[in-house]
């Protein structure tokens, strides 16, 4: 029995370590316009995440990710891309964002991306 909660024990330990080190990051839509967002995330362990959303005016869209994750904000063309299953890293671009520690709490303006809005 006490085998049983020292594993039960351990495991909420791990669990609570890993989602200690999950940063909260934000997008925030300040224009005047229904804003197309388009984040395709790489995770440090491998996944690969789209994320689509309309962001209405003032509306803020948040995000829970790990340490080291690699954000890249696509235009319509890099969206297509990677909704076919396609590595946007291939194509060499950069990522807008890997997120550091201190990118805790983080928001990102929408007008400051310098993109054309969709």
């Amino acid at each position: 029995m006490k085998n049983i909660a020292l594993f039960i024990t351990l495991q909420l330990f791990i669990f609570s370590a890993n989602a200690q080190d999950n940063i909260n990051i934000s997008f925030s839509n300040d224009y005047k316009d229904v804003y197309h967002l388009s984040l395709i995330i790489y995770t440090p362990d491998g996944k690969i995440q789209t994320r689509v959303s309309n962001l209405n005016p003032n509306q803020i869209k948040s995000y829970s990710l790990p340490v080291n994750t690699e954000i890249f904000i696509a235009d319509w063309k890099q969206e297509a891309f990677a909704m076919k299953g396609n590595d946007i890293k291939s194509t060499g671009v950069q990522p807008y964002l890997v997120l550091k520690s201190s990118d805790a709490k983080r928001v990102v303006i929408l007008s400051s991306l310098g993109q054309n809005k969709k």
